[in-house]
């Protein structure tokens, strides 16, 4: 697991706000050079956009994947969700992608709940906080696009029965993502893939050694604050 608790750029976001949003904004703008030597003026065009009108917390190679897997995906049987929606930047990369297929959109809309001791301080309560109506109102144009608005898992009663093509979590701490390991993971369609951010956090760690110690998924580290859970292959 990394040491985070002697790196000086995760102490600086650790107690500062505009230092989050400093390193957030570097980080994007570099990542936008390097992948303009390798991708398409519109899907950069993209990038932009989201990143101006929905304050997302991602790099542009991160937003970009998020883009890029669900658009990979979309040619599967399934729905797609997310967990940790913020102000719908994210979501909306899901949506330019997607397609017809529903996707579920899962936040408390008052940012974190509690955090556990697993999570070391590194987050608190309340942060990342966006408005159900503002990220209803972003995500408007686009068809089948389901709220959840709550606690995850108590939120998810409607999509028990549902089976998942692509899955995006972003939810920082360590008892919301097991919760939504544990609930997506035994849902995929053959061929489906969770994507999660913040795989470099103690909570987060904690929880996929819990979920995952002894079962078929494949976990893939990405050189980014990514990883992709891959489903056992269809036998």
């Amino acid at each position: 697991m990394p040491d985070l608790e002697h790196n000086f750029m995760y102490r600086m976001v650790r107690r500062s706000r505009l230092a989050r949003h400093v390193i957030r904004d570097i980080g994007f703008a570099l990542d936008m050079q390097l992948l303009a030597a390798y991708k398409e003026p519109e899907e950069l065009a993209l990038l932009r956009r989201v990143k101006k009108e929905s304050d997302i917390y991602l790099t542009a190679g991160e937003a970009y994947m998020v883009y890029t897997l669900a658009r990979a995906q979309s040619g599967l049987p399934g729905a797609m969700a997310e967990v940790g929606v913020y102000r719908g930047g994210s979501g909306k990369l899901i949506c330019e992608a997607k397609g017809e297929r529903p996707l579920h959109l899962f936040d408390t809309f008052q940012g974190l709940p509690g955090t556990h001791p697993h999570d070391r301080g590194f987050f608190q309560p309340g942060l990342f906080a966006g408005s159900l109506e503002s990220v209803q109102a972003y995500l408007q144009d686009y068809p089948q696009v389901f709220f959840h608005p709550g606690i995850f898992p108590e939120t998810a009663a409607a999509v028990e029965g549902t089976r998942f093509s692509f899955v995006h979590l972003d939810v920082d701490i360590y008892a919301s993502m097991k919760a939504a390991l544990t609930f997506f993971a035994p849902r995929l369609v053959p061929g489906g893939l969770i994507l999660v951010h913040d795989y470099q956090y103690p909570g987060v760690r904690r929880a996929f050694e819990e979920v995952f110690s002894a079962n078929g998924h494949t976990v893939v580290p990405l050189n980014t604050s990514q990883c992709i859970v891959r489903g056992p292959c269809a036998s």
